[in-house]
């Protein structure tokens, strides 16, 4: 394998692994999981938690 194909494979890995990552936030966000425990569940930034999970609508 040619390492520019290879190294096109480990940065789709690592895009996976974020979109995951962010998937992740969203769901618990969801769920009512406040933030902090967020960030340490996903192992994150409070930054990227917050800036994802203030664009969910808030359930009544």
């Amino acid at each position: 394998m040619s390492g520019k194909k290879k190294a096109l494979e480990i940065g789709n890995d690592r895009a996976t692994v974020e979109l995951l990552k962010d998937l992740l936030i969203v769901e618990l966000g969801r769920a009512s999981v406040p933030q902090l425990e967020i960030r340490k569940i996903v192992g994150c930034d409070i930054h990227r938690v917050s800036r994802i999970v203030r664009h969910l609508k808030k359930e009544v």
